[in-house]
């Protein structure tokens, strides 16, 4: 039992840390970008081999399926776009933000803290209720 804990405990960890490498160094973003320009080179190969497939002449008995499989792929990359388009995450419209004032006890005044601390006293300095207006509306200037 404590093989099985121990290789899921490795697990765990050597996940995190490929997604940190991944996500969060300078290395990760080349490998991101290498991988990002490898798929759009596979891609654009794949592209031009169903075009050339598609204008060779092919002996007159299999006319029809030279080029069946050519726009059946043609299809499906459209139904998968169309499929994606409509189910992608829709925006909930703005809601106007509801929240209670801080209260704090009268004569309390402000500490000073110098440099990175963490403070856990309640004392507000300021309060401030955001709206929801947007910054451009569709006239152009607000």
């Amino acid at each position: 039992m404590g093989l099985i804990a121990s290789g899921c405990r490795l697990h765990y960890v050597w996940s995190w840390r490929i997604r940190y490498w991944w996500m969060d160094t300078r290395s990760g973003e080349r490998t991101r970008l290498a991988v990002l320009a490898l798929s759009f080179l596979i891609v654009c190969i794949q592209l031009m081999r169903m075009i050339a497939a598609a204008l060779v002449v092919p002996p007159s008995s299999d006319a029809a399926q030279a080029v069946y499989w050519w726009v059946v792929q043609l299809v499906i990359a459209i139904v998968a776009a169309a499929i994606s388009y409509a189910t992608r995450p829709k925006q909930p419209p703005l809601q106007p933000q509801a929240g209670n004032a801080p209260t704090v006890e009268d004569g309390l005044s402000a500490k000073h803290h110098f440099g990175t601390c963490w403070v856990d006293d309640k004392f507000w300095l300021a309060w401030k209720m955001t709206g929801t207006e947007p910054i451009r509306t569709k006239g152009g200037k607000k």
